[in-house]
C-alpha cells in the first residue's frame, strides 16, 4: 500500500527554477506539487490540494480545518523548501508551513481515532538559477530547523529526490523511528 502524502509548501513562490521548457511562463512551488502529483505519487495517495483547487476566498479558519482534515490521516509530510517560503516580516506562528509541520508531528484524536506522527521529508527546490545554496538552516522556521537538527526531518535537494523518491520516503520513515519522542520540537513559536 502506498503512503498518504501531504505536501507543505509556499504556493505562490515563483523564485523557483522553471519546470517547463517555455521560459516565458512563470513557475511556482505549486507547479512542483503538480509535477509530483502527476509523476511521483502514482502509487501513493496525495492528501493535499488538488490541481485547480483554490481556497483563497475562504476564511483562515475554514482553510486550517480543511488542512487538518487532510493531514489527520496522512503518513508522510513532504516540505518543499523554496526561496521565499518564509516571510521574514511575519512571525512563524502567522504562517501556514510551521503549523502544517507542527500538526504533522502531533498525535491527534478526532472522532475516536488517533493519528500517529508523520514521517517528514524536506526537499529543497532549485531557485530560478538552478541553485540550492540559498537555503540556510539558521534563516528558516525554527520548527523546521530544530527537527532537522534532531534528525527527525531528513533534508535533500530536488534533483536527488527525483532519482529515488521512495528511498527518501524510507529514509524519512527510519528517521521518525530513531528520534526520541522528547527531542521532537512540536510547538510553533
Amino acid at each position: 500500500m502506498g503512503r498518504k502524502i501531504f505536501v507543505s509548501y509556499k504556493h505562490n513562490d515563483n523564485d523557483v527554477k522553471h519546470l517547463a521548457s517555455n521560459y516565458y511562463t512563470i513557475t511556482t512551488a505549486a507547479d512542483y506539487v503538480n509535477y509530483l502529483e502527476n509523476n511521483i505519487f502514482k502509487q501513493h495517495i496525495y492528501k493535499g490540494e488538488k490541481q485547480g483547487e483554490d481556497l483563497s476566498n475562504y476564511s483562515e479558519s475554514f482553510i486550517w480545518n480543511h488542512l487538518k482534515d487532510k493531514l489527520f490521516d496522512s503518513t508522510l509530510t513532504l516540505v518543499l523548501i523554496s526561496p521565499n517560503m518564509k516571510e521574514s516580516y511575519r512571525r512563524q506562528r502567522d504562517q501556514w508551513i510551521p503549523w502544517e509541520i507542527s500538526y504533522s508531528l502531533r498525535k491527534t484524536t478526532r472522532g475516536g481515532k488517533t493519528s500517529q506522527r508523520n514521517s517528514i521529508l524536506a526537499v529543497i527546490l532549485p531557485d530560478k538559477y538552478g541553485n540550492y545554496d540559498y537555503f540556510n538552516q539558521s534563516n528558516t522556521f525554527p520548527i523546521l530547523r530544530d527537527n532537522i537538527n534532531t534528525g527527525y526531518i531528513h533534508i535533500t535537494e530536488w534533483h536527488n529526490f527525483l532519482l529515488y523518491p521512495d528511498a527518501y520516503f524510507r529514509i524519512a520513515d527510519a528517521a521518525k523511528e530513531m528520534v526520541m519522542e522528547n527531542s521532537i520540537c512540536i510547538e510553533v513559536q
